[in-house]
């Protein structure tokens, strides 16, 4: 099952019905998105300036998956993706 859900700082959800488009995910997470794979089958979309910007930690997010990627946290507004095909699958 394909899901996108978009985890924002303040630790609300909300969840897609579509896989968002490039320029929707940039307005969703504020900035240039890069993907961090997450296993399985889940793929994070973040801003990949978030911490040079000085964007506050996505505390539900680094929760969750802080340990799978490299620096333990991540910043700003997120999408999860799940099931989608994106780059590397």
């Amino acid at each position: 099952m394909n899901t996108a859900i978009i985890v924002r700082v303040n630790g609300e959800e909300e969840q897609l019905d579509h896989r968002p488009s490039l320029k929707e995910a940039q307005e969703i997470i504020g900035g240039y998105i890069e993907l961090v794979k997450v296993g399985g089958n889940k793929t994070l979309v973040v801003d990949e300036d978030g911490k040079p910007k000085g964007k506050p930690t996505n505390k539900v997010i680094t929760n969750k998956y802080g340990s799978k990627i490299y620096g333990g946290y991540i910043v700003g507004n997120v999408i999860v993706l799940e099931g989608w095909r994106t780059v590397g699958n």
